[in-house]
C-alpha cells in the first residue's frame, strides 16, 4: 500500500470523526434547548393566570364596555410562598447540588446539563432569598400575594377561586395558584371585593373580571378543615 495514501487515508477518518463528535454535540444542546423550550411554553399556559374565563354551555353575552381602571406598580412584589412551596424549593435546590458535585463528566451533554443545573439553582437561590414564607397578609380584604382570591369572570358568569402567589408554588387541594406577575394577577393587584377590572388575553379581546372575596391563605386553609402547609 503507499504510505501517500494510507496517511491521507487515516487523516480524512480522523477529520470524519471529529466532525461527527461535534455534530453529536450539536445535537444534545438542541434537543435540551428544546426541552427547555417545551417547559417554558407549558409554564406559560400555566402561570398566564386563566388568559380565558371558564367556558360554559351559554353563548356569551358581552356587557357594555367599561372604562378600565389603569393600574401600575411601581414597587416589585416579593415571592409568597406556603411552608410547603419552600420546603420543595430547598429540597430541590439540595439534589441540584448533590448532582453537580458528583458530576465530573466532561462530555457536551454532561456540560450542557451542568450549565442548567447551575441555572436553577441560581434561580432558586434568588427565590429564596427574598421570599416570604406562610406569612399571613392583614385580612383586609385587598388582592395580595399570599390571599385566596374568588373572582366572577363577568362575561360568562362563572366564578373561580385561586392563591395569589410564586409561580414556583404547587397546586394544593384543588387550589389553583396564579402568579402576582402573570396578566389575571397584575390586574387585580390592590382590588376591594366589589371592584371589577380588565385584563387582555394575547388575542387582543378584554376580559372583563370582578373580585368577589379575599382572605388570607392560612384563614382559608383552616376553614376548609386542612392543616396550613
Amino acid at each position: 500500500m503507499n504510505p501517500d495514501t494510507e496517511t491521507a487515508s487515516e487523516a480524512v477518518t480522523r477529520d470524519e470523526q471529529a466532525e461527527l463528535i461535534r455534530l453529536r454535540a450539536e445535537n444534545a444542546l438542541l434537543r435540551t434547548e428544546k426541552d427547555i423550550l417545551l417547559k417554558a411554553a407549558t409554564w406559560f399556559a400555566t402561570d398566564a393566570g386563566a388568559l380565558l374565563p371558564p367556558r360554559t354551555g351559554r353563548p356569551e353575552t358581552r356587557e357594555p364596555e367599561r372604562p378600565p381602571k389603569e393600574i401600575t406598580m411601581t414597587t416589585s412584589v416579593r415571592p409568597w410562598l406556603t411552608p410547603h412551596a419552600h420546603r420543595s424549593l430547598v429540597q430541590e435546590r439540595a439534589g441540584l447540588v448533590g448532582a453537580e458535585n458528583a458530576c465530573g463528566s466532561d462530555d457536551p451533554d454532561s456540560l450542557v446539563q451542568k450549565r442548567h443545573r447551575q441555572a436553577r439553582i441560581r434561580q432558586i437561590d434568588d427565590i429564596l432569598r427574598e421570599a416570604v414564607v406562610g406569612e399571613d397578609p392583614p385580612d383586609d380584604g385587598i388582592a395580595e400575594p399570599g390571599m385566596v382570591l374568588t373572582v366572577r369572570y363577568d362575561d360568562t358568569s362563572t366564578a373561580e377561586t385561586f392563591l395569589l402567589g410564586s409561580r414556583d408554588e404547587t397546586r394544593q387541594d384543588d387550589l389553583e395558584v396564579y402568579s402576582p406577575d402573570s396578566p389575571l394577577g397584575r390586574a387585580l393587584a390592590g382590588a376591594k371585593p366589589g371592584e371589577h377590572r380588565t385584563y387582555q388575553v394575547p388575542n387582543g379581546a378584554t376580559v372583563h373580571v370582578t373580585l368577589i372575596d379575599a382572605e388570607p391563605y392560612g384563614r382559608f386553609r383552616r376553614l376548609v378543615g386542612g392543616a396550613e402547609c
